[in-house]
């Protein structure tokens, strides 16, 4: 067993390092299904070999790409040809292998529970929204979607969101499904001494964007929020795209920015605390005690029907808080420990959507440019995460803190060989005179 698994080494830890620029936008066409199915069988075959040829693990690596590059269609044979596999001690290290494969297709991690397909070129997005004419459901994170170590936020997103079936079919149906990262998760290293360390990201921002086949962002979700909060957001998305489908452009553009418009409004007339129309993000106090009193005096979620099906059986957020704690539970400070995760979700939630998402609506109804796909991503980020993309520090290191001082050398140098940026940083205590 132990020569088997350091025999396929190559394979667990090898990344899928290819693109869809070849992928077939017509991923879900019946001409293709049993390409896939004889690519997926051999796969199942190849990978329960006990002592595989160097040229054997190279095929593995070729059948995966080969079913990731047939889009939704690879996936859906892969996935089939996993559950068949009997569930037996003798097949694990199969199965094992089947899974990591199946999450190189998929383009997410813990991909087998939630069965959707990522592209990761926006350009196969766009082609393959024009082709059957659904919205665009773009993540932009911190960190990688097929990665363990991605940032909080997505890690919640895979666990709790993805997973849930009625997002998860409303998400594989409706949607053309796209991931991209804005940069690098930063990892937080705890050293305990004899060998052990902890690792986690210390920030999980991440927006679900919503994007037409042209590229341009019609609306955003920002941060983390309930799976109740998602799939009526996901849904009202439907609608708006319905909108966008069979109106002219000048029409739509009018209709775009009353939507935005009455959101915000209806927003601030449902709760006082609100972010207001001429108030910035940077005022706000996410830990202000007004927000969780708002958030359980609105009591929506607790009531829906969709949160009585997730305590019936489907993953709760309390046991995702190893593998993703919550935005504010790693970053006030680092590694809080909470009592209890849901009623945090409800009050993230709570935060994001009437915190930061009514601002995002005020820019698109002042400016009808608004939904530049980059643009409008990195002003996110600068304004409403308030962690600037361009910033090293990602807005972790404002110069009224006191933070522990970095330990380079003070001529540090990066990989490229520039001079490495120091935060900005205050002494706590003045040099006694001599």
């Amino acid at each position: 067993m132990r020569m088997r698994i350091l025999m396929w080494s190559s394979i667990v830890m090898l990344p899928l390092c290819f693109e869809e620029p070849n992928a077939r936008t017509c991923g879900n066409d019946l001409a293709f299904q049993e390409q896939a199915d004889d690519l997926a069988n051999r796969l199942s075959r190849v990978t329960a070999i006990k002592n595989p040829t160097e040229e054997q693990i190279h095929e593995v690596t070729d059948v995966t790409q080969q079913l990731r590059a047939l889009g939704p269609t690879g996936l859906a044979a892969t996935l089939r040809v996993r559950e068949a596999e009997p569930q037996t001690g003798d097949n694990e290290l199969q199965l094992r292998l089947l899974d990591q494969q199946l999450d190189l297709i998929a383009g997410q991690k813990n991909s087998r529970t939630s069965k959707l397909y990522w592209y990761k070129a926006l350009a196969v997005a766009k082609a393959k929204s024009t082709e059957l004419q659904r919205p665009i459901l773009s993540l932009r994170l911190l960190g990688q979607l097929d990665e363990d170590m991605s940032c909080a936020n997505s890690r919640f997103f895979r666990r709790i969101l993805y997973t849930n079936p009625q997002i998860a079919d409303l998400l594989r149906q409706h949607f053309i499904l796209h991931w991209q990262p804005v940069r690098d998760v930063p990892i937080a290293t705890i050293n305990f001494g004899n060998g052990r360390k902890l690792e986690q990201p210390i920030v999980g921002n991440s927006v679900h964007l919503a994007v037409t086949k042209e590229g341009r962002v019609i609306d955003a979700l920002p941060g983390l929020v309930t799976p109740v909060e998602f799939l009526d957001w996901a849904q009202s998305i439907l609608v708006l795209h319905h909108r966008y489908l069979s109106l002219p452009a000048n029409d739509f553009q009018q209709h775009l920015q009353g939507w935005h418009q009455n959101r915000a409004q209806l927003r601030r007339q449902q709760s006082e605390v609100t972010i207001g129309v001429d108030q910035k993000v940077s005022e706000l106090n996410p830990i202000d005690p007004r927000w969780k009193l708002a958030a359980k005096k609105m009591k929506r979620t607790a009531m829906h029907p969709i949160a009585k099906q997730l305590k019936n059986g489907n993953p709760t957020a309390a046991a995702a808080m190893i593998t993703a704690p919550l935005k504010m539970a790693a970053e006030l400070p680092l590694f809080r420990m909470v009592d209890s995760l849901d009623p945090r979700t409800e009050e993230d939630s709570f935060f994001n959507l009437y915190g930061l998402q009514p601002k995002l609506d005020d820019w698109y109804a002042r400016d009808a440019s608004t939904g530049d796909y980059d643009a409008l991503t990195n002003r996110i980020y600068e304004e409403l995460f308030l962690m600037p993309l361009n910033d090293p520090w990602l807005g972790l290191s404002p110069g009224d803190r006191f933070i522990a001082l970095d330990s380079r050398e003070p001529d540090s140098r990066e990989p490229d060989g520039n001079k490495a940026p120091n935060p900005p940083t205050k002494k706590l205590f003045d040099a006694p005179a001599r």
